[in-house]
């Protein structure tokens, strides 16, 4: 009895065993399809992009002196008159007021009779000699005392090479005749060799001392421009002397040159004065400053640099084999990572640099790429120079093809193949390529619109005539 149910058991298992393999035969396989549709297909590339300003401002400095106070710091927003640092003007000051009271007595002195022009000539003539001397002190030299010490030192290395040659050629002779050795003949030779090196290093070091002593260059011009002013005017005065007393007219027009020139020298300093106060010529940033509180300037001494906000361009470096596709005028995409999402902007290619610049990737790799610059369509207030953006070119673009994932085909025979769903069973279907993306293919030939692909070539279970489950919504 037991051995029956054994049997009876073993025979239920078996048959059971069968039938769930059947039911797995023709169990339709579960895939994830795709129902190819006509769409638009894009080649396209990313490079990362930085926010730049278009017009940058570099302000300088128009007057002398120190730094006060810097009123703001990098990275702040200035407006147009906004004060930005304040220069010390003591001396601009102390020159205003030595130019106006020279004015009010060239004004005076205008109405001075012929005795006060003899004065004034004295005056002139004792300016001169003065300039004269002056001129004589500076071109004194501070370093003729080492000159001439430098002197002595190469006119006795002079005598001792005069006297190391002739004892050399008492000691070539004696060695010729067998009376000296070869030895004191080298150390003779030696002795003039070193004094040669001696002598060109002595002569050296007088050269430089002259260098050095040279007047400051301009120096000469400085003063033969203040002789030259003197005595012009000593000569204008001595001929008013000589015209006696018909000379007044050329007196008036003498003072009044002079006040001229004093005069265009005050418009000056005042210029200069006005300008001790640096203000913002534009709307923008601080982008840096070249100087800090305490620092002496100068005219054309660099202060800072400002940017301006309204005005922002994003600069992209492009390899030169994606390059070749980038055309000016061509439309690109924006994106800005944020942390709710990213955001896409639309810009402009403006300008494409005419050569490649060395570059170092990421990982280390030295890289050719092209400077393309790009024109954002709209200005975004919550940009700024230094933010970071990727930049997406799609350089062609094609529509109404018929693509599929990469990942989709498979090599078959002497080309490729996709898996294909007809009347519900799996068949291999051979196809013909076209353009490629990142992740599509565009099939040429071997497709029609409509037709239903299997996603996962590699699925298990797969195979020609294996029943699969409808697509969804069919």
């Amino acid at each position: 009895m037991k051995k029956r149910v054994k049997w009876a058991a073993g025979i239920l298992w078996v048959m059971g065993l069968m039938g769930y393999m059947i039911y797995g035969a023709l169990k339709p396989l579960d895939a994830e399809l795709l129902k190819v549709q006509k769409q638009t297909v894009s080649q396209s590339f990313k490079e990362e992009g930085i926010v730049t300003a278009a017009t940058e401002r570099p302000i300088y400095s128009l007057i002398s002196g120190e730094i006060l106070s810097l009123k703001l710091k990098e990275g702040q927003t200035v407006k147009k008159g906004d004060q930005l640092a304040s220069i010390e003007s003591k001396d601009l000051e102390y020159q205003l007021q030595q130019l106006q009271a020279q004015e009010m007595s060239l004004s005076g002195q205008e109405k001075k009779s012929a005795q006060d022009i003899e004065q004034q000539l004295g005056q002139l003539k004792g300016q001169l000699e003065s300039i004269q001397g002056q001129e004589k002190q500076a071109n004194r030299s501070p370093y003729q005392a080492q000159i001439n010490q430098q002197q002595l030192v190469v006119d006795e290395t002079k005598r001792q090479l005069e006297q190391s040659k002739e004892d050399y050629s008492k000691i070539k002779t004696l060695y010729e005749n067998h009376a000296v050795s070869k030895n004191e003949w080298d150390h003779a030779e030696r002795a003039v060799e070193q004094l040669e090196n001696n002598l060109k290093q002595q002569e050296q070091a007088l050269s430089l001392i002259g260098e050095q002593a040279s007047p400051i260059s301009g120096t000469d011009q400085y003063y033969s421009g203040l002789k030259n002013a003197i005595q012009t005017q000593i000569k204008i005065l001595t001929q008013e002397l000589e015209q006696g007393p018909n000379g007044t007219g050329n007196n008036r027009e003498y003072y009044q040159g002079l006040k001229e020139a004093v005069d265009a020298q005050i418009h000056q300093v005042e210029y200069q004065l006005a300008n001790r106060n640096i203000v913002s010529p534009i709307d923008g940033m601080i982008k840096e400053w070249s100087v800090k509180e305490g620092t002496m300037v100068k005219p054309q001494t660099p202060l800072l640099t400002l940017t301006s906000l309204n005005d922002l361009e994003v600069k992209v470096y492009v390899l030169t084999e994606d390059v070749i596709g980038v055309k000016e005028g061509m439309k690109v995409k924006l994106v800005q990572k944020r942390k709710d999402k990213d955001y896409t902007f639309a810009g402009t290619v403006k300008a494409i640099a005419p050569a490649a610049e060395e570059k170092i990737s990421a990982f280390g790799l030295t890289q050719q790429k092209v400077k393309v610059t790009i024109e954002p369509d709209d200005q975004m207030a919550e940009w700024k120079p230094g933010y970071a953006l990727d930049v997406v070119f799609t350089t062609l673009e094609e529509p109404n093809q018929l693509a599929v994932p990469k990942s989709a085909l498979f090599p078959y025979e002497d080309g490729e193949a996709l898996w294909t769903v007809r009347n519900g069973k799996a068949v291999i279907q051979k196809v013909q390529k076209g353009m490629e993306t990142d992740e599509l293919a565009v099939i040429e030939n071997g497709l029609n619109e409509g037709d239903v692909v299997i996603k996962n070539p590699e699925q298990e279970g797969l195979k020609p005539g294996k029943r699969v489950s409808e697509p969804k919504g069919k």
